[in-house]
């Protein structure tokens, strides 16, 4: 029976890497005594799969993660059993059953929503996103494999919302790309954005949040994983 956990990563824990995580939550499962099945072969593995890596130092309130067990237990009690195995700052924030038409949850993911926080008061912002999002194209380079390479991202970006701005900062929330077919990393949009308005970016400055990850139904709308 497979299962689809929502969990959140939050505070110190943010600064353990994606293999890191995979650990905690094998150890997690281990200790919470849960039947997880195993894969075949000369090294038998845990069958577990994350939507979408987190990078490292990000906080998240929507990460998801397959896995299966060898027979099928009441949800509540998965649930119970792994947040009292867990170490503090992930929570299990809802678990349920595969239907037919699930895929595994990385194939699934297109897009990410993000709370970002801005150290700069930026005045207008929305009026400024609205005159930015006008535009034909929003070319920016993006490096890869020491390569850079100058790609149009509008197409990345689903809607930018702001949150609040004032002398302390300006916050918005941005729905974009994710996943294996298109991926669109919210620090490159941040990039564009200051090189719009000519400022100054200072990259350590600007907070992430993982909010949510959506996958997309036949008609195009886009439903929470």
């Amino acid at each position: 029976m497979k299962y689809r956990i929502k969990f959140a990563k939050v505070g110190n824990i943010c600064f353990i890497g994606h293999l890191d995580l995979l650990k905690v939550f094998q150890r997690a499962i281990k200790r919470a005594e849960l039947p997880i099945a195993y894969s075949n072969g000369f090294n038998p593995h845990q069958i577990i799969g994350f939507a979408l890596p987190l990078p490292l130092g990000m906080s998240s309130v929507g990460e998801y993660v397959d896995f299966e067990l060898k027979y099928e237990i009441d949800i509540e009690t998965i649930m119970t059993s792994l947040n009292n195995t867990m170490p503090e700052g992930i929570k299990i924030i809802d678990t349920r059953k595969f239907t037919d038409n699930d895929k595994s949850c990385a194939a699934e993911v297109v897009a990410a929503l993000y709370e970002i926080y801005l150290p700069n008061c930026i005045e207008n912002f929305s009026n400024v996103i609205k005159d930015m999002l006008s535009l034909d194209k929003l070319e920016i380079g993006r490096t890869s494999k020491r390569k850079t390479k100058i790609v149009d991202i509008k197409g990345d970006i689903f809607f930018i919302e702001e949150i609040c701005g004032s002398a302390e900062g300006t916050s918005f929330k941005a729905l974009i790309s994710a996943g294996s077919q298109q991926n669109l990393k919210p620090e490159l949009l941040v990039k564009y954005i200051y090189g719009y308005i000519k400022m100054s970016y200072e990259p350590l400055k600007v907070i992430y949040k993982r909010i949510e990850l959506f996958k997309k139904d036949a008609s195009g709308k886009f439903l929470s994983l």
